[in-house]
């Protein structure tokens, strides 16, 4: 049960709407108690603006208050197609936090309007019918919100797993080439240094023409989930075909280079048997080339091409290398 300043309040709100021909609907209910009970919120301010001198709000004004005292922004005159820009801005994640909220809102208005009703004398018999249809539009709206929230997280993580799965290489399940350069693209854009390594598995076509493309997968598997250990924390993904490449965030040179021959290193005591007759493929290497950077995207181009060059100098000075830009 509601105080007796809550009823006299809420009594206020309905007679707030019968002197505005408004009908009472659990929106303008809320818009008229807010602003009767909240006078200098901005809700508050913004109905006394237009209801100073006996003016009667219109149902359009009450609806855009409210609108305005939820967060949206206005179109633009000069942009009509700045609200559509701004909507797909917003991410699904948003919306999910948006429809929770409107729902939890709901369910207790519901429960203040069901108190409400409990408090009426026999002789308000109308006025507890109004609030009566009230609480039940207001319940099936809660009812609705409940299902739009489910339906959100639904997409949400549908939207989520899509993401993932663009960016994430089937075989090794590192990040593939899109998600390299988005990685590179957002520390470029952040203004971090970073050092790029770029490894390649020796003598690889050999393994697909000796032992078969099968045996090929497991090697790239065996190297992937080396080089993630190895390197962790630090970004490892595939760049294509046989080449790898890691990305150290906030390192020097110098540490990059240490860090590439600990994992070239840790790769080589790593065994890898045939399946078909037990025996050990042998040793399992990779050339590495590295190279940094601190400056936008096109440094992170510059730098990969540096790398590279590197990598190619290691595999021309015998391989299972790690040399520097």
């Amino acid at each position: 049960m509601l105080n007796a300043a809550a009823q006299v309040s809420a009594a206020e709100a309905l007679a707030f709407l019968a002197r505005q021909c408004l009908p009472p609907t659990p929106q303008n209910y809320t818009l008229a108690f807010i602003a009767l009970t909240e006078p200098k919120s901005e809700i508050g301010r913004a109905v006394n603006a237009i209801t100073d001198g006996g003016v009667r709000i219109r149902q359009g004004e009450a609806d855009e208050i409210v609108q305005l005292y939820a967060g949206s922004t206005p179109q633009s005159e000069g942009d009509p197609h700045k609200a559509e820009r701004d909507a797909l801005r917003h991410q699904t994640i948003k919306l999910g936090e948006m429809a929770s909220n409107a729902a939890a809102a709901t369910s207790s208005f519901t429960r203040d309007l069901s108190a409400e009703a409990e408090s009426f004398d026999a002789e308000e018999a109308r006025t507890v019918q109004i609030v009566t249809r009230m609480i039940e539009r207001s319940r099936r709206a809660e009812d609705e919100l409940t299902a739009a929230v489910k339906q959100v997280d639904a997409l949400r993580q549908e939207l989520e797993s899509a993401r993932d799965d663009a960016e994430r290489d089937q075989l090794t399940s590192l990040g593939n080439r899109r998600a390299i350069d988005r990685h590179l693209q957002k520390l470029a854009e952040k203004g971090r240094t970073r050092v790029i390594g770029i490894c390649d598995i020796d003598n690889f076509k050999s393994v697909n023409d000796r032992f078969g493309h099968g045996v090929g997968d497991r090697v790239l598997k065996l190297v992937a989930t080396s080089l993630a250990e190895s390197c962790a924390p630090h970004f490892v993904g595939r760049w294509g075909g046989e080449e790898f490449v890691v990305i150290m965030d906030n390192a020097t040179h110098d540490e990059g280079v240490k860090l590439l021959d600990t994992a070239r290193a840790d790769l080589s005591v790593r065994k890898l048997k045939l399946r078909e007759n037990d025996q050990p493929l042998g040793v399992i290497s990779f050339s590495a080339g590295v190279a940094s950077t601190d400056g936008d995207h096109a440094a992170n181009i510059a730098a990969i091409h540096r790398a590279d060059a590197s990598l190619y100098r290691a595999k021309a000075g015998g391989r299972n290398l790690v040399l520097a830009a």
